[in-house]
């Protein structure tokens, strides 16, 4: 072929290519299932690039890596190019804009191909966009199980949330995907939806604020004269504070990371730490007040624990692959050490000398030990060997060896193995998780904190016994996060202590002295937990690693924001008390919202207060029912157990009882109670490092009074195999309504609601909902809520969805995950948002201003009635909204909030508006006429004469011709009655008062005349 030939196939192909990329040039496409196909430019990557690093029409993330993509012709599955990916880390690229219309469904569909085997998985998001171009939310899906060396296609199905104009195709794979590949084909399509259409619409979303302001911290290291701790949060905040005076000296916030658990510091001197989300090692610079980024953990994004050794190196203990890595300061490199086992899946616990380091396995215990020289491995045997705990720490200190695992502690001779001492949880003088290297003063002594009293205590190497210091020392109540010894300045060592909730104590042995400093911290919203609407429309809420907030949704404000309890995951009601699921060990706190809050630990008399813990292998209670005085709870099973358990508490015996395993291996995330009967859902989930065994979620129904219960299966279309059945709900319609989340007959993620006939079993109605989208956590249940209207509001797929039961016609609200929300009286959604509170409000319709009478008699008062609805038809609570009054003549009547007081002869106009839920509605004008007698115009004289506007004279005088005017016309002599009124304004325009008070006297007198007259006219 000659050059001019080519030159010329090569000019028809770029216009091929143009056209193609002219949307308006290419129509929609039908597709199976009444899908029609929307245009993804350059999906099929055909546009030739302009250089090596151009991919026409997609826009490389600014976030991510910039190499790795590239537009190939090596391999395609339609034409001549697809997209290369040749990449380890986090990258991403966006498509251009497409058109969608909230509520219809949209479904993309790509070929990829794996060169070799994949680690991670790698992921298309849509992200969606609303009418302003700003992204509002994200639809994500990871793809597990793919083949190496085919062709196969990829999808991804949602419906366009609330407020959707547009998205963005994401390609996109996280710090721990490798990926060797090529997408191709890359195809979009849309199908409408006939969505619910509600009779009133909701506001813009208000942001109400934190719900409880705390500092608390899980990883802190103590250097020379100063302390270091990161606070949990959204994001986690690291601090550098001076021990002495707790200044602040430096802090950073840390984004992708909400807790810190690890932290230690190097023999450099400086501080290093680590998150439990995105893998990076950081390291603050002492000296140049700087934080830098390391680099990023080769072996696990989450990170328990760091410890360093004096010749240079910081180890570090992952989870979920149970690997350790190590960083050489001076080489500046990371390196993976594998796994430390197997079968499990925390490597919890860290410690290292010299020679050797220990790493504490969890879910099921096993302690290994590595030569750091060799790099020889071998286990340790304990005790604990295969039960169901974690090490979570350990040290070597002299010839003992210290293993701990939550608030127990076995003691080792170093060289025997054999164990010497042993701290049980349950013991009088059970520490709070951590020991103090040995004290300079006596290399035999450890010191710890009793986690019960908070007194100072010892152990003694060569006696391997404990005793409490003497005089006795208490400490701050919150747990210890970090010991070291330090120099004071008056050069004495002091025991410095950095606890949970950042408080720094310095103990001196030989003064037996303490002192307590408070560091100068930020406090800060933690990610909400738990979220409840009370029956005393109060919003209860619980934080992430503890706190407690009370939002009043009459006055639209803060009870309380406090820093305990710790994590609520579930929050109950019954007979004004409520209840709290606290994690770990599954305790119930009772809280009663009509006295003071007061928390010392849970303690009897606090209020809080611990009134049960259910033990029996439960860790986290996340549901609750109540009725008839009986309270029930649903629980989790603990870390690395199957077998959630029920349990009831008796008001009226004060008896507590549960029942563990009432579904076999499976925890217990559902319950609903009504007329003597509690019916429960499961999830197949146990607690962390244990995978589940029975294959489908089930369903119970137990009877209060006699205690027996029987199991059964829910059955409903597009969910092959349910993983989750909850909550649970009775509707208006007395059917038993339910959220359950599985996968369908294609293996698809998918959930679905459903009502059940509570006596048959039978299904009613069932709709699947969000296909394709994971279910988040295993096991938070779905929340299912009720308003005034009877629409049921449900976060089924963890998308805020309102349905008509119906129809079962549903409408998504808001494009943002939602994990957590209630319904107030008014139609109100709070829900959460991270750390804060939200509120998705009904608008306001109108406002609506009435008197019991408008026509008031001078001196008289009277309180207006403000009314406002809002557009579902309830009316507005007034006590959280701002009204501003309007009145057209101050001089008529006054008006202070809503009540009226007449004060001299006129007219008024009032109206009132009103500002509530961000919204603005004024009221109708309602017209106040006030009337003047002689009566009460001589009452206003004698007022006036005793404020001293009036001088006795003036009143004497024109109280006579009141009076003479009055008895005139009362026997119906309206001329002489009117000559008296003419009279009083000659005395009082002759007096001495002042001209307004002459005006004010002269209006009421007239008003009087008027009606008078009038009377005579008509008769």
């Amino acid at each position: 072929m000659s050059k001019k030939v080519l030159r010329m196939v090569s000019v028809m192909l770029s216009f091929i290519l143009f056209i193609s990329l002219v949307p308006s040039l290419q129509p929609a496409v039908s597709a199976d299932g009444g899908w029609e196909e929307l245009r993804v430019e350059n999906g099929g990557f055909e546009a030739i690039p302009g250089s090596d690093k151009d991919i026409p029409a997609w826009v490389i993330w600014s976030g991510g890596l910039k190499t790795g993509m590239n537009v190939s012709n090596e391999k395609a599955f339609e034409g001549e190019r697809s997209l290369r990916i040749d990449n380890s880390g986090s990258f991403g690229l966006f498509s251009q804009l497409i058109e969608v219309t909230e509520g219809n469904s949209y479904k993309l569909t790509a070929q990829m191909f794996a060169d070799e085997l994949v680690t991670g998985s790698p992921g298309i998001w849509l992200r969606w966009y609303d009418a302003e171009g700003k992204n509002f939310g994200n639809t994500p899906k990871y793809f597990e199980g793919l083949k190496e060396g085919e062709w196969q296609e990829v999808a991804i199905e949602a419906n366009a949330p609330a407020g959707a104009a547009g998205v963005k195709v994401f390609l996109y794979q996280t710090t721990s995907t490798v990926t060797k590949g090529y997408y191709d084909n890359i195809e979009f399509f849309e199908k409408s939806n006939e969505q619910l259409e509600l009779p009133f619409e909701y506001g813009d979303p208000i942001n109400i604020g934190p719900s409880a302001l705390a500092a608390k911290t899980q990883g802190a290291a103590i250097g020379d004269g100063e302390v270091y701790y990161a606070t949990n949060g959204s994001p986690a905040t690291f601090y550098a504070n001076d021990a002495e005076t707790g200044e602040k000296i430096f802090s950073h916030e840390l984004p992708g990371s909400d807790v810190v658990w690890g932290m230690t510091i190097g023999s450099d001197g400086n501080v290093y730490f680590a998150g439990t989300y995105n893998g990076i090692l950081y390291r603050y610079l002492v000296d140049e007040k700087k934080l830098e980024e390391v680099g990023k953990s080769p072996s696990d994004n989450w990170i328990w624990q760091l410890d360093a050794t004096e010749d240079g190196k910081i180890y570090g203990a992952t989870y979920p692959n149970a690997k350790v890595f190590e960083y050489d300061i001076e080489a500046d490199t990371l390196s993976d050490l594998g796994r430390f086992h197997d079968q499990q899946n925390y490597a919890r616990g860290l410690g290292v000398t010299d020679e050797n380091l220990y790493v504490g396995i969890g879910t099921t215990a096993y302690l290994m030990k590595m030569n750091r020289e060799t790099g020889e491995r071998e286990e340790i045997d304990l005790p604990i060997t295969g039960t169901s705990t974690s090490v979570s720490n350990v040290w070597e200190y002299g010839d003992r060896l210290f293993v701990a695992y939550g608030t127990s502690l076995l003691v080792l001779d170093v060289d025997t193995g054999e164990v010497v001492h042993e701290m049980n949880w349950e013991d009088e003088s059970a520490y709070d998780g951590l020991i103090s290297p040995p004290s300079p003063y006596d290399e035999s002594l450890i010191y710890f904190k009793d986690k019960r009293t908070s007194e100072l205590w010892t152990y003694d190497m060569d006696t391997d016994e404990t005793q409490p210091v003497e005089p006795k020392i208490t400490l701050p109540s919150s747990p210890v996060k970090s010991y070291e010894w330090t120099t004071n300045d008056e050069g004495e060592q002091v025991l410095s202590i950095l606890h949970h909730q950042i408080e720094y104590s310095t103990y001196n042995p030989e003064t037996n002295e303490v002192k307590v400093v408070y560091p100068e911290v930020d406090l800060q919203g933690l990610s909400i937990q738990s979220l409840e609407i009370g029956p005393d429309e109060k919003v209860y809420m619980g934080g992430y690693q503890g706190s407690f907030g009370v939002f009043d949704t009459s006055t639209e404000s803060y009870l309380l924001r406090e820093r305990n309890p710790h994590q609520i995951e579930g929050i109950g009601f019954m007979n004004g008390n409520v209840y709290m699921g606290i994690y770990g060990g599954a305790q119930i706190y009772k809280f009663n919202p009509e006295l003071p809050f007061k928390y010392d630990k849970g303690g009897s008399g606090d209020n809080p207060e611990m009134v049960h813990d259910i033990g029996d292998d439960q860790s986290r209670p996340f549901t609750f029912a109540s009725g008839d005085d009986k309270l029930f709870t649903g629980t989790i099973s603990d870390y690395g157990k199957l077998g959630g358990a029920l349990t009831i508490y008796d008001e009226k015996t004060g008896e507590w009882h549960t029942i563990r395993n009432i579904i076999e291996n499976q925890s217990i995330i559902g319950l609903a109670y009504k007329d003597g009967m509690l019916y429960g859902g499961s999830t197949t989930a146990g607690g962390l490092g244990i995978d589940p065994t029975e294959e489908k979620a089930r369903m119970f129904k137990y009877e209060a009074a006699s205690g027996e219960y029987e199991l059964f299966d829910m059955e409903v279309e597009g969910i092959k195999t349910p993983e989750m059945i909850g909550e649970l709900s009775f509707g208006p319609d007395g059917n038993l309504w339910g959220a359950a989340y599985g996968v369908n007959e294609k293996g698809e993620a998918n959930s679905a609601v459903f009502a059940m006939d509570p006596d048959s079993r039978e299904i009613i109605k069932q709709k699947s909902f969000y296909t394709g989208v994971h279910r988040g956590s295993q096991w938070r249940p779905f929340f299912m809520r009720w308003d005034e209207q009877g629409m049921l509001y449900t976060t089924v797929g963890r998308k805020l969805t309102v349905i008509d039961p119906e129809t079962m016609m549903s409408k998504q609200l808001i494009g943002d995950t939602v994990n957590l929300m209630d319904v107030d009286n008014e139609g109100n959604i709070y829900y959460a948002k991270g750390a804060d509170l939200m509120k998705l409000p009904v608008s306001l319709e109108a406002a609506e201003l009435t008197a019991e009478n408008s026509s008031l008699l001078q001196g008289e008062k009277t309180q207006l009635e403000l009314s406002v609805k809002l557009e579902n038809g309830q009316e507005v609570d007034l006590a959280g909204a701002e009204v501003e009054w309007e009145n057209s003549d101050g001089a008529v009547v006054n008006l202070v909030d809503g009540e009226l007081s007449a004060l001299n002869a006129g007219r008024a106009e009032i109206k009132a508006t009103v500002t509530y839920n961000g919204e603005t509605v004024t009221s109708n004008p309602l017209e106040i006429t006030v009337d003047v007698t002689t009566g009460t115009l001589s009452a206003q004289i004698q007022g006036m004469e005793e404020s001293g506007d009036l001088d006795h004279a003036t009143v004497k005088q024109l109280l006579n011709r009141l009076k003479e005017a009055r008895h005139h016309y009362d026997k119906g002599r309206t001329k002489q009655a009117l000559k008296h009124l003419d009279d009083f304004s000659k005395h009082l325009e002759r007096s001495d008062a002042e001209e307004n008070i002459k005006d004010l006297l002269e209006q009421n007198v007239q008003s009087i005349r008027d009606v008078w007259q009038a009377g005579s006219l008509s008769n």
